[in-house]
């Protein structure tokens, strides 16, 4: 017969804890698995989230699902402008029509006119081209800016890689944004300075605005400064050149250039040199 644990061998204190420990365990588990009441307020699960205390994930054939569905794609436009083209799925969710519809729209050398679709530009027919005759008939060939041969007016207007631009446009320079947080500075940043003063007007009129007052304020003291400093060198070499006087000597004699003298200076010694002389 086995023995048996008797009560004086149980310790009291350790076992009432490992009651209390099994009993929050419990309702940790009840509360997680329990279901969800109509008061209760549930967030978008669609990308995942957390219920009664557990994450879900999103499933699609047995397979998690890390990121929801691609809705655009990305395309450059005719003069290297990346752009990004809405995608449409299909209400299964299956299949996409990879920006066909925006893909297919064109643009016209002649006019520059983009977003149309069809082999003639509006307005070239509309305005009666002379150049291009508003009519595809009408072909010319010009070499582009990566040494592709274009044949035709009327291009694509979007292209799904970079290296086929035709024209591409170098938009980013070296002069970067006055403000540290914005994204336009190192490579992205602006051609010429009045782009970055447009931009800074636009996107970062208050801060902007208080840049160019503590601008003007620093300018204004160091003026400042400068003019005291001129007044101080200017005060220095009137000292230096001013004549030393001995004490109760009559001053020096003032010698004044006859370009000048007033004219009734020099009419007055015409008449003293006229004037006769008494014996």
């Amino acid at each position: 017969m086995p023995k048996v644990l008797e009560a004086f061998e149980i310790d009291t204190a350790n076992e009432e804890v490992d009651l209390q420990m099994t009993r929050a365990e419990e309702e940790a588990t009840q509360r997680a698995f329990s279901p969800i009441s109509h008061s209760q307020q549930v967030q978008d699960l669609s990308d995942g989230g957390m219920v009664n205390g557990m994450r879900v994930t999103p499933m699609r054939d047995g397979r998690k699902i890390t990121k929801g569905r691609a809705a655009v794609r990305r395309a450059w436009m005719w003069n290297g402008t990346e752009s990004m083209l809405p995608l449409g799925w299909n209400p299964e969710g299956t299949r996409h029509d990879g920006a066909r519809p925006y893909l297919l729209k064109r643009h016209c050398l002649c006019c520059h006119v983009a977003g149309f679709r069809g082999p003639q530009c509006p307005a070239c027919v509309k305005n009666n081209c002379l150049k291009c005759a508003s009519s595809t008939d009408t072909w010319t060939e010009q070499v582009a800016m990566n040494g592709r041969v274009i044949r035709g007016y009327i291009i694509p207007n979007f292209y799904l890689s970079k290296e086929q631009v035709p024209f591409p446009t170098n938009f980013y320079g070296s002069i970067d944004c006055f403000l540290p947080m914005c994204q336009r500075r190192g490579s992205l940043g602006f051609l010429t300075e009045d782009a970055m003063r447009i931009h800074a007007g636009f996107k970062h009129r208050f801060e902007y605005r208080a840049h160019l007052e503590a601008e003007q304020s620093s300018r204004t003291s160091e003026i400042d400064t400068l003019k005291q400093q001129i007044n101080a060198l200017m005060l220095e070499r009137v000292q230096e050149k001013a004549p030393v006087l001995a004490g109760g000597a009559p001053d020096a004699p003032m010698y004044v250039s006859a370009k000048r003298r007033s004219a009734k200076q020099l009419a007055a010694d015409r008449r003293m040199r006229r004037k006769p002389v008494r014996q």
